[in-house]
């Protein structure tokens, strides 16, 4: 494809962007993205063809053509970078199986990564959330590389056949942008401007250009393709709108002045600017490299606002490599399940049917997804019968698609005898092809007698009020089966949690049975012992460590083995500057407080103080558990 050549553009570029011979080493360290894998797909083909991903009906596989070059795209970024006077460095793939790796840069720069696996994604997440910044140029991280297609076959790469919904267009990456995708659109003709918004990117922009206004446009004949997307949130305004075109392949799906071209966002302790079209075709450089389409770092043909396209480059790793403000994104997970209409009874069929309407809402600001499932059970918590139904996904509290009504029939034998019954019905937080976390339930009780089942409602704790601060967390934990109280009805909220207590809490919420083979060369505890096999099983994986060699059963959980016990459990990673001046790096659970900081499972006894030998109370490990469950979902 032919390049723009225009000398003159380069004086009057970097007039505007001055360059710097040399880095100065104390400004912020800047990765750019050289992603082999990616490079690679660029250049595979693939035939279409027709597929049918699970619970979907079958759709069609689209062939995959060559692309013009990701490599030198790469290179753009990291010459204009460099000349630019950051300091920069070339980031392998391999870095985002890494959350120290990431950690090395303050902010990293991916041009058209679009495969990641679901490791290396949640390792972004987490990456950005803990403070890193990230500049997403079209495309981010929405092909599985693990499904990376040969020559030959169908590529069944991108995420929708894996995700099965647009909701979750980026997989575990998707509350990073705060956004649904919509489509994917061609436009020709495309003129794309600022948005009348007022923020630090366009003010610097405006500034280095000399105006205050963007304007990017193109007329190739062939166009281009744009991303649409929309935030959940209507607070959150585009920095740049496609403000004219001359076609659509979906104009339903485009709305001048209005559909965003660039954003900025704030996500825990980080910043992301995402932008949805291909800037690196717009940004112009020259520099001497192994450019693999001997492109040299010219803009593309026909293209305008080169200019423009470099300043809000730079405005935007300006940005992203600065921490988010106080008000910034933080992470809210809750969902909650409705039971209505329920009716049990011996059906003229012979059948005790169990019957109703299960809602599923989603209270938080993130997108949930998994299983709904209902079951009967007995006195013994066995199950009789269930009903199950995959949710692919829910929106955010407020959006389109936050909620999602089922109705449900469970049939048992009409001879089933008289007694009473357990309506469990379970939200487990996970994508349908792999194993999650019940993050949510409700209980109903059914007293069966005769040909009718009266229902009644699950019996809270007697010394649980709801305006006990943890009562909610409570609630939830009794309603999936973490916690059971005691057989007077009380769940005594203010005593210690013991270490036995607390690792049979843990093993209820990831849904590990005890081992009866499990060992551990505790001095105090015997094979056999009451708490033996939930200890040894605890111990084997990690969750507790013995004490003087010791296993202390009905010693207090304290809040610094607490912290390894949940990090261990639920298998947390994250990092985070720690304010408390009562714990060193030096001690032995500094990292694991780091990452329940990271996620708010934790803040402290107050703003500076951790206390780590403060005994937890079974309301507060309660509570922890249900915040950590909240954290785990992927």
């Amino acid at each position: 494809m032919k390049k723009l050549i225009i000398p003159v553009l380069f004086t009057i570029l970097f007039c505007i962007l001055p360059t710097i011979a040399n880095a100065d080493e104390s400004q912020p360290k800047i990765g750019v993205m050289f992603s082999e894998p990616n490079e690679k797909y660029a250049k595979i083909t693939s035939p279409g063809g027709k597929y049918k991903p699970p619970y979907m009906k079958e759709e069609t596989v689209s062939p995959k053509v060559s692309y013009s070059s990701i490599y030198d795209k790469e290179l753009k970024y990291y010459h204009f970078l460099k000349q630019q006077g950051y300091n920069v460095d070339k980031v392998s793939h391999d870095v985002l199986n890494s959350l120290d790796a990431l950690h090395q840069y303050d902010a990293i720069v991916f041009p058209y990564t679009v495969l990641m696996n679901h490791t290396q994604r949640e390792n972004l997440k987490r990456y950005i959330y803990g403070g890193g910044g990230a500049l997403f140029v079209y495309a981010t991280g929405r092909n599985e590389l693990d499904y990376m297609p040969k020559n030959g076959q169908m590529d069944l790469s991108p995420l929708i056949f894996h995700t099965l919904t647009y909701i979750w267009e980026w997989d575990n990456l998707t509350e990073v942008f705060q956004s649904r995708f919509i489509t994917d659109n061609h436009l020709t003709n495309t003129v794309i401007t600022n948005n009348s918004v007022t923020h630090p990117i366009l003010q610097e922009a405006y500034k280095a250009l000399g105006r205050n206004y963007i304007r990017i446009s193109e007329n190739r004949s062939d166009g281009y393709w744009y991303e649409i997307m929309e935030p959940w949130n209507s607070s959150i305004q585009p920095l740049l709108v496609i403000s004219d075109y001359s076609y659509a392949s979906q104009p339903q799906y485009v709305n001048k002045g209005k559909t965003g071209a660039l954003f900025a966002l704030e996500y825990g302790q980080g910043r992301v600017v995402v932008v949805p079209f291909k800037m690196f075709d717009y940004l112009q450089v020259q520099a001497e490299d192994a450019w693999e389409d001997n492109t040299k770092g010219f803009a593309w043909d026909r293209t305008s606002g080169h200019e423009d396209v470099a300043a809000l480059t730079k405005a935007s790793v300006n940005w992203i490599s600065q921490p988010a403000s106080s008000n910034s994104f933080k992470r809210h997970y809750d969902v909650k399940l409705t039971v209505s209409n329920v009716t049990a009874y011996v059906t003229p069929q012979k059948k005790f049917a169990v019957r109703g309407t299960v809602t599923t809402s989603n209270e938080g600001n993130v997108p949930v997804r998994g299983f709904m499932k209902v079951q009967v059970l007995d006195q013994h918590n066995n199950s009789l019968g269930d009903y199950q139904r995959v949710l692919p996904g829910l929106a955010p509290k407020g959006a389109e698609n936050s909620s999602f009504d089922e109705k449900f029939e469970i049939l048992l034998p009409g001879n089933l005898a008289n007694g009473n019954y357990t309506l469990y019905i379970t939200f487990e937080d996970t994508r349908h092809d792999r194993k999650g976390f019940i993050t949510r339930a409700e209980r109903l009780n059914i007293a069966k007698n005769g040909n009718n089942g009266t229902i009644t409602a699950f019996k809270m704790f007697s010394d649980v009020g709801s305006s006990n601060s943890h009562y909610k967390n409570i609630s939830d934990a009794a309603k999936i089966g973490i916690v059971t109280g005691y057989s007077n009805g009380k769940f005594m909220p203010n005593a210690n949690v013991s270490r036995l207590h607390a690792m049979t809490m843990l093993l209820r919420a990831l849904n590990i049975q005890p081992s009866s083979s499990a060992t551990m060369p505790a001095s105090d505890m015997k094979k056999g012992e009451y708490g033996y096999d939930v200890m040894a099983t605890a111990y084997q994986r990690g969750f507790i460590s013995l004490e003087n060699g010791k296993a202390n059963p009905n010693e207090p959980m304290r809040r610094g083995t607490m912290a390894q016990a949940l990090v261990k459990g639920f298998n947390l990673q994250g990092k985070s500057a720690l304010p408390f001046t009562d714990i060193t790096p030096s001690y032995e659970q500094y990292k694991n407080i780091e990452v329940l900081y990271h996620h708010g499972i934790t803040t402290g006894v107050n703003a500076t103080t951790y206390a780590p030998n403060d005994p937890v109370s079974r309301q507060q490990f309660a509570t922890f558990i249900m915040r950590s469950l909240n954290v785990s979902s992927r």
